[in-house]
């Protein structure tokens, strides 16, 4: 499988929040032939070459190993990889990490929320800042990470071996967009990892009064997913979920059942918090060095960065 012309062509000067573009490529990744997309098969492959070539079209400059995206890795009984693409920032070394786990569970689970969702939405920020007049000042990093459903393999993967133009002691935030397609579950989304005194939280609160039809739930600590080992280095969060209670981890997770409305709403918000991080004035590597990622100023004798909320 591999993407069409037409595909291709809509990730240059495509509409990134085009609800059908956004449901097109969700079935692409939940397609029955990818078998549900666990770590080591051939669904596996196929959903990394699908979201490299995006990379790639989009004009991303490779992370991986050697001059590709993948930068591979190996589980208790698969080799799999993450798919790492950047665009550089114009005059500093500070990285906005942007991440969505690609795998699930495999046969007979689609995966088409978990995560699926995040993978397209990603690609829609990605492409909305690519069509943004010049590149931002702090490096956007994209990183589809594998084996999150085997515990967060990839992440911490990535987070003990970052490469070389992505270093972990440069990453100032983490985005992590996971199951963001069942808004009409609860009629929210959470944004969790969102502490009053950090960064993200002040530009949150102004995003949200310009989407006032969404519920937003700021605050709160997320758990579970791909935000865990950069937190645990210190470096602040935002985890974008929406509960689902009908069909998480079920054969129900099909494209047809993901809430594209709230998808492509989901993926702006998202959108215009990357892009206020990654200009903003705020010495967000001091903000990270004194309050971690849960927005508590270090105590003396503490680790600077270390979450204690």
């Amino acid at each position: 499988m591999t993407l069409d012309a037409a595909t291709v062509a809509s990730c240059v000067d495509g509409k990134p929040f085009d609800e059908v573009t956004l449901r097109e490529r969700i079935e692409l990744l939940a397609a029955s032939e990818l078998g549900g997309r666990a770590p080591g098969s051939s669904g596996d492959l196929t959903a990394r070459t699908l979201i490299a070539e995006q990379f790639r079209c989009l004009g991303l400059t490779p992370a991986g190993d050697g001059d590709g995206f993948d930068q591979a890795f190996d589980t208790a009984r698969e080799r799999t990889a993450n798919v790492v693409g950047y665009i550089a920032g114009t005059d500093s070394t500070d990285v906005i990490l942007i991440g969505a786990h690609h795998d699930h569970l495999g046969a007979h689970h689609p995966g088409a929320n978990d995560n699926a969702s995040g993978i397209v939405a990603l690609l829609a920020i990605a492409q909305a800042i690519r069509q943004q007049p010049k590149a931002p000042p702090r490096t956007i990093a994209f990183v589809a990470f594998g084996a999150e459903e085997q515990g967060m393999v990839g992440s911490k993967f990535f987070a003990a071996h970052a490469p070389a133009a992505l270093p972990t002691d440069h990453i100032v935030y983490d985005i992590n967009l996971d199951m963001v397609g069942s808004y009409a579950s609860r009629g929210a989304v959470y944004v969790m990892g969102t502490f009053p005194k950090l960064a993200a939280r002040k530009l949150l609160d102004g995003i949200a009064k310009a989407h006032r039809r969404l519920d937003m739930g700021l605050g709160g600590r997320g758990e579970r997913s791909d935000h865990e080992p950069f937190c645990a280095l210190g470096i602040p969060y935002v985890f974008f979920w929406t509960p689902d209670d009908r069909c998480y981890h079920a054969p129900c997770d099909t494209a047809a059942n993901v809430d594209v409305r709230h998808l492509a709403e989901i993926a702006k918000i998202a959108t215009e918090l990357v892009s206020g991080l990654a200009n903003s004035d705020v010495d967000l590597a001091a903000a990270r060095s004194s309050l971690g990622c849960s927005g508590v100023v270090a105590r003396r004798g503490a680790t600077a960065g270390t979450p204690r909320d």
